[in-house]
């Protein structure tokens, strides 16, 4: 796949996610499947990992090579400074389009070349551009099923 197709659809998922999170109503905000997140805290996730996405991106383009490390979704979750489960989503929401916004940018400024540049993760060990920018594309997919579920369960 080119650098401008992977652009595409990163752009596509941020839009995707964003979408379903303009449709989930109010009531359904704290409502979680058992055992997992409720949409308040995946959103709250979804854009703290996006400034954790934004941040690797850069370092592969400016240090190729570098260490990067694995965080916690757990520690970010579970945080009573953060409180995923009590704090308004707008802040996030603006937050996340603003992270994408840049990652998309510098995406569509690197070349099919810098797709090989390559960092060395914490826990993954080596992972290049591409796999970073493929990660990147398919976490908010995953995000906006979860939240599509508890829109469907909650009607």
């Amino acid at each position: 796949m080119t650098i401008n197709e992977m652009a595409t659809k990163y752009e596509d998922a941020t839009n995707t996610f964003l979408a379903v999170v303009s449709e989930l109503p109010t009531d359904l905000l704290d409502v979680a499947p058992e055992g997992e997140w409720t949409a308040r805290q995946v959103i709250h996730h979804q854009a703290h990992a996006d400034a954790y996405c934004l941040t690797r991106i850069i370092q592969v383009v400016s240090e190729p090579g570098t260490t990067i490390r694995s965080f916690s979704e757990a520690a970010l979750v579970e945080s009573n400074i953060l409180d995923y489960a009590h704090q308004p989503i707008e802040p996030s929401i603006a937050l996340l389009k603003a992270l994408r916004a840049e990652t998309l940018r510098i995406i569509k400024s690197a070349s099919d070349a810098h797709l090989a540049l390559s960092c060395q993760h914490s826990s993954m060990g080596e992972i290049t551009m591409e796999a970073m920018i493929t990660r990147y594309t398919d976490h908010p997919l995953e995000h906006a099923g979860q939240i599509r579920e508890i829109i469907a369960k909650g009607r």
